[in-house]
């Protein structure tokens, strides 16, 4: 797989709620197989230690990390036929006060298998405030465009649920 440039920006004039990349991981599922996951990208760090600390940072934080927040599969290709693609949905937890935020965890750089390309479902009407720059935040399903490169029609040919 070419290498591809992963991004999440914070907030600015251009992207008032940020412009953050999504991307496919591969990690373990329920099963304890390895599977697939969609995830946007919201922030990438790497731990780092005070100069002239007698501390050691563990070999798996010597990489770049991570944090990213979950989409769940919802709908295969064949179910809509007439596009044929991957139905996406963000995932969300609740905390102890009954407040909803996005499921998200910290991940190795090295478990982002490629970058995907997703399309907000709109429904019947798109909002006509909607920009591109505000979509990718303001929606909760999006279509993995498997069309965006001949590498992603093939690595989306494959089961992931």
């Amino acid at each position: 797989m070419p290498s591809r440039v992963v991004q999440a920006y914070p907030p600015s004039n251009d992207f008032p709620l940020g412009n953050c990349d999504t991307i496919l991981i591969d990690g373990p599922g329920m099963d304890g197989n390895i599977t697939s996951y969609v995830a946007q990208v919201r922030l990438i760090f790497q731990p780092t230690i005070r100069r002239g600390s007698d501390v050691e940072l563990p070999s798996y934080l010597s990489n770049p990390l991570l944090y990213v927040q979950y989409f769940r599969f919802i709908s295969r290709p064949e179910d809509r036929p007439e596009l044929m693609m991957w139905t996406v949905e963000r995932v969300y937890t609740h905390d102890a006060n009954g407040n909803r935020h996005r499921h998200g965890a910290v991940v190795r750089l090295t478990d982002a298998t490629h970058a995907v390309e997703l399309i907000p479902e709109y429904g019947e009407a798109v909002d006509q405030s909607m920009t591109s720059a505000t979509c990718s935040e303001s929606y909760e399903r999006f279509f993995l465009n498997n069309f965006a490169d001949k590498e992603s029609y093939h690595a989306f040919s494959t089961e992931f649920v």
